[in-house]
């Protein structure tokens, strides 16, 4: 008798059951190798958010991140995606410690026609308040191009990373402490 597999159920709306990501997400929450995850919720979060984007739940788990609250991802992830979707593709012009310029390209017919160029640089970084920090300091180049890259696929290519953040961007602004509302006797307080 072949065994049975559980497989995706669609209700008569045509939204899949939760089961699949559900049982994913505790086993991602409980295996403690994904330090930004502190419930199975918030696995499933990742694994939902990724399907939408076409990764597999590893790659979710891997390529996903939760900073000041909010899910983004890598830049190199988002780079992958550009590359991954077959529209677009990049070039990179200048890369060093002071300087990235990266030349994107929509893909027409076979041919690269380029769309813009984005350009970020060290004294950006400084005017920005970033040069200060330690991971600036220790990796000005992956700095400067994760910036870059991520303003021109901002730019030039939006589809392709559905509006999401890059972990660098939200790991330099300081932490969001969520807003905390009180109602009292039917008047709303705001306290925070």
């Amino acid at each position: 008798m072949e065994e049975k597999k559980d497989v995706a159920v669609i209700d008569t709306n045509g939204i899949e059951t939760l089961k699949e990501p559900m049982v994913l997400g505790d086993v991602f929450a409980k295996s403690g190798m994904f330090p930004d995850i502190k419930s199975q919720a918030q696995a499933v979060v990742k694994i939902l958010a990724g399907r939408e984007l076409g990764l597999s739940p590893m790659e979710s788990m891997n390529s996903l991140y939760f900073v000041n609250n909010k899910l983004a991802m890598f830049a190199k992830v988002m780079a992958s995606l550009l590359i991954k979707k077959g529209k677009y593709t990049y070039h990179i012009d200048k890369l060093d410690n002071t300087d990235c310029a990266i030349s994107f390209f929509k893909i027409v017919e076979g041919k690269e026609e380029k769309i813009g160029e984005s350009i970020f640089t060290w004294q950006d970084a400084t005017k920005a308040g970033l040069v200060n920090k330690q991971v600036w300091k220790d990796y000005p180049r992956n700095m400067l191009f994760s910036r870059t890259l991520v303003n021109g696929i901002r730019w030039f290519a939006p589809d392709t990373v559905c509006g999401y953040s890059a972990v660098e961007e939200l790991e330099d602004l300081p932490e969001q402490k969520p807003e905390v509302i009180e109602i009292k006797n039917g008047e709303v307080i705001k306290n925070g």
